[in-house]
């Protein structure tokens, strides 16, 4: 199964681009594989598309804390 956002992907279409090789991987291990895993999903899935940073790497596991972390803060600060 394909990731839902593989066709809108700002980061395989837009940043990747440059990275033909790179982006390959990318989307052979999490695209078309564990998509579950990707960063960008599960910011997506948790907080909606208009959240997921542009740049960032489908992998960057340290700075995906930091970005859920400040959308949840700021989803309670809402609330």
């Amino acid at each position: 199964m394909v990731c839902e956002l593989f066709v809108c992907c700002r980061f395989l279409n837009n940043i990747m681009k440059e990275l033909p090789k790179t982006a390959e991987y990318i989307k052979n291990k999490l695209c078309y594989g564990e998509y579950e895993n990707c960063v960008r999903f599960r910011i997506y899935k948790e907080f909606g598309e208009k959240h997921i940073p542009f740049d960032l790497h489908p992998e960057d596991t340290e700075e995906v804390k930091k970005i859920i972390q400040c959308l949840r803060k700021r989803e309670q600060a809402e609330k």
